[in-house]
Order: C-alpha cells, then structure tokens, then sequence
C-alpha cells in the first residue's frame, strides 16, 4: 500500500483557528458532530464548514429534516451575507427540507420511528448519488433518535446512517442538541466530536469550544472562546476561563 494511502486526507474547515486545534480539519469522508444547547452557535458552524467548503470548490448539500430551508438561507444572510440561494441556483450548493416529498409524507402519517429512520438513510443515500456533495450538514436528527425507546436500536440505526456517508465518501457535519439528554450514542460512533458552550463567565455570556475526540489525529486538549462577528464564527486563542 502506497504511504499516502495510509492516512487520512485532510479537508480544511474554513473557520479561522479551529483547524489549529485539530492538526489541519477534518478527515475526508468522516462522520463528524457538532453538539451544544441552543444558542452555542452549533448551526452557524456547520453552514460555515458548508459555505467555505463552496467557495474552495467543493459541492455542498444541507439537510434539515425537520423544517424549511428558507429559514437557515434567511437567518445566514442577515448575519453574515451568505447567500445560499444564490450559490443553490448556480449548482454549488443541494438542499434538502421537510418540504421534500418523502420527508413530507412521512411526517404526516403515522410513521414508526425506526421505519421514518430507515427511510431517512435512504433519502439520503439518494440524494447525496444524485447530487455528488463533497460536504454534508445534516441539521439535527436528535429529536427523531429520541422517540426510539432500545438505545441498542437507536445506536443501530445511527451506525447505519454514518455507514452509509462514509462509503458515499462525502465529509458529514451532524449537529446535535443537548437539550435531549442523549448525545453520546451519536458521538459514539462518530469519527470526532466538537462541543460547544455557551455559558454565562461573569457579567459576560460567553461562548466556548472544545474537541472531545477526533480518531487519528492529533488534537488540542485546550477550551478556546468562540467568537462570532460580521463574517461567521472563528476560534480565539483565548480561554473563556480566568
């Protein structure tokens, strides 16, 4: 086996500084989460990682299956400018909503949790074949994961999910909300975990950023204040903590 076959590829983020605390991105074709409560900004840098990814000449595609696209494309502009309908026009970028036939229809019927889940995967499976992403954002599945009763069939279903992106070879951002209480059997089978906080240090709300693991990299094991600003959000040198 050629040497450069024995190491992962590496895929550049796009937010400034964060690739310093993971030894130069993401591995290409991995299965990577993003978790945090409300507010820690887990969205913004998932469609950052998405709109970067673009701009360097990969395809993206994002995935929201429990609401309307047209609310992250709105809330992306009137923060940072980032026109995601332009760049869906041009062929740069796939979206995929709750307006989706399949993703419609199985949330108006009585659908079984597992069976929604099934049919998810394979969603997705055909979309990503049709459309040929290079990068992936699926924002957040957590609530669909929580109505499954057997963790064993909740992991199950999940190692099926990652399965199928990493032989589709695309780099996945999955977020997931703390606010379930069951993250770690997603972050389980990921290939990294990125955590961040939002919490209040003092007067000041301050927001946080840590890498829980990322196999086969060497990562940093320091929390850095995670800033956002008229461009998007950037990872400081600075700790949140005195």
């Amino acid at each position: 086996m050629e040497e450069s076959s024995k190491s992962y590829e590496k895929v550049p983020s796009g937010i400034p500084g964060f690739d310093d605390l993971v030894n130069g991105g993401f591995h290409r074709g991995t299965v990577n989460t993003i978790t945090g409560a409300s507010g820690s900004g887990k969205t913004v840098f998932a469609s950052q990682f998405i709109y970067e990814g673009i701009k360097a000449g990969e395809k993206g595609m994002i995935i929201m299956p429990s609401e309307s696209s047209e609310f992250l494309k709105r809330e992306m502009y009137s923060s940072f400018k980032w026109d995601f309908w332009k760049l869906e026009d041009e062929g740069k970028l796939a979206m995929v909503d709750v307006t989706d036939p399949v993703l419609r229809l199985q949330k108006s019927i009585e659908t079984d949790p597992t069976d929604f889940l099934i049919n998810f995967r394979k969603l997705v499976e055909k979309k990503v074949r049709d459309e040929k992403p290079q990068r992936i954002l699926i924002d957040d599945l957590m609530a669909f994961f929580t109505a499954i009763e057997s963790p064993f069939v909740m992991r199950s279903l999940a190692d099926d999910l990652f399965g199928i992106l990493r032989s589709l070879e695309v780099t996945a951002l999955i977020t997931i909300s703390e606010a379930f209480g069951m993250t770690q059997i997603m972050e389980y089978g990921a290939d990294s975990c990125t955590i961040l906080k939002r919490e209040r240090i003092g007067n000041n709300m301050v927001r946080s950023i840590y890498i829980m693991k990322m196999r086969g990299s060497r990562i940093a094991s320091s929390i850095r204040v995670l800033d956002i600003s008229d461009d998007g959000l950037a990872v400081s040198t600075l700790s949140p903590y005195p």
